[in-house]
């Protein structure tokens, strides 16, 4: 559970992504945008955010699914996450690079990316969030085409990635 202030960063056009807080590092990250998909780790457990199907995006923990982000809007501005007993809603703000957390329409964590790119993501929550949700989040919000469609349908994927 995540609470307060975390950032997303990586270096200009790096595949690399880190999850910071004030106090530490939480996590990892390596994005393969050809197959839609990334990989690394929170923590010391490894994890996996992929697609499965059109609009849905999900977040494996050491092989399990801990939640899952659908579309809700043809042009991506909507989303729900649901797992491990919560329910969110993703909202994209009138303002640029700008996006709500809520729980029941109530907005719970702020979400902005910087003036010109989403190298940066931040992320300020007012209440504990599961790591898993702000993963898929960051995954759909920083690169949305990458969260549209499963990407086995456009090219083979190497062995070992399911």
């Amino acid at each position: 559970m995540l609470l307060g202030q975390v950032r997303f960063d990586s270096g200009f056009l790096s595949n690399e992504w880190r999850l910071t807080s004030s106090q530490a590092r939480i996590g990892r990250f390596r994005r393969y945008p050809s197959l839609h998909l990334s990989r690394g780790w929170i923590g010391d457990a490894p994890v996996e955010i992929r697609p499965e199907g059109w609009g849905t995006v999900v977040f494996l923990e050491e092989g399990r699914e801990a939640g899952r982000i659908i579309r809700r809007s043809w042009l991506g501005r909507r989303w729900d996450l649901t797992g491990s007993g919560f329910g969110y809603e993703l909202v994209s703000e009138p303002l640029p690079r700008r996006w709500t957390l809520r729980i029941g329409g109530h907005p719970i964590a702020a979400i902005s990316g910087t003036a010109w790119s989403y190298n940066r993501l931040r992320i300020n929550a007012d209440i504990s969030v599961p790591a898993w949700a702000l993963v898929l989040v960051w995954h759909v919000v920083v690169r949305p085409w990458e969260a549209a469609a499963e990407p086995r349908t456009l090219r083979p994927v190497p062995a070992g990635s399911r």
